[in-house]
């Protein structure tokens, strides 16, 4: 094996194993947490560092291994507009989509609907989201999508680990959660909750792979709180035991939809890329 081969896999194993500590000291942390006191409703400690979990992990590793090459902290807002607006747009139309059919199916339907009072509550929520949002992109999208996308591996196989991840850290909390559970049984409700963090994370990975940084992440993740927490808790009554296809945060109509935007999105990536190779070849 010649001296750049033996580099490159020094450096794959490194990365490999850097991947398999932040998970773990992500999952660590979240489960800890609880013990530590603290709620959703009644915020403490506890509550704290498992909401900053993926931020810590993710500080923590960059300053022992001084690996900041990769974090995306620029926003280059100007450059990457278009992503930031389907960031900005990705949650409220695929909710509104998953709404409608909800309503056309009679699996929900919408109660007292005010428009004005909706985007009262969302907005006036929107940067205690945004803020949450950061705690949770700058590990998910700002350390452990980068590292994924390095190794070279398929996009859906890194989203599958991004959300296995993803997916257990809320775990601890889930029952409180109440803008992801309800009152379904576990036992069906989290392996969709698995299913729908890696829908989400499709189309999160493809706009971070194309803008090469975590604020569009930021942005969509806190707008779809922001917007969805009202929505499921003021505005749309789900008939009992159809959560599994009309809940507005993982439903299986939003996740379809999600899916969908998170294909198109890939698609449309690569055959841009490969025009692009065409072109210069």
């Amino acid at each position: 094996m010649n001296t750049s081969n033996s580099t490159q896999s020094a450096e794959r194993n490194a990365t490999i194993l850097r991947i398999a500590i932040f998970s773990v000291l992500v999952t660590a942390l979240a489960w800890i947490a609880p013990l530590l006191g603290g709620s959703p409703t009644s915020p403490g400690l506890g509550f704290f560092i498992w909401a900053m979990a993926p931020l810590l992990a993710s500080i923590v590793l960059r300053v022992v291994t001084r690996d900041w090459s990769d974090l995306g902290a620029k926003p280059n807002i100007r450059k990457y507009i278009r992503w930031y607006v389907i960031s900005l747009l990705a949650y409220p139309v695929c909710m509104v989509l998953a709404v409608v059919s909800g309503v056309l199916t009679s699996v929900s339907s919408i109660t007292e609907f005010s428009m004005a009072q909706y985007l009262q509550i969302a907005v006036t929520a929107l940067p205690f989201f945004l803020i949450f949002a950061i705690f949770e992109e700058v590990g998910w999208r700002g350390y452990l999508a980068p590292k994924l996308a390095s190794l070279g591996i398929n996009n859906y196989i890194a989203a599958v680990l991004v959300a296995a991840v993803w997916a257990s850290w809320h775990i601890p909390y889930i029952r409180e959660l109440t803008w992801d559970y309800t009152s379904e049984n576990l036992l069906t409700f989290i392996p969709r909750f698995y299913l729908a963090c890696f829908a989400f994370s499709i189309v999160f990975g493809e706009i971070r792979n194309r803008t090469a940084t975590f604020w569009p992440a930021v942005v969509m993740h806190g707008v779809g709180n922001a917007f969805g927490h009202p929505l499921a808790a003021e505005f749309v009554t789900i008939a009992p035991g159809m959560e599994y296809l009309g809940s507005v945060g993982n439903g299986l109509f939003m996740i379809a939809f999600m899916l969908l935007l998170g294909i198109a999105v890939n698609r449309w990536r690569l055959r841009k890329a490969s025009l692009s190779q065409v072109l210069v070849g």
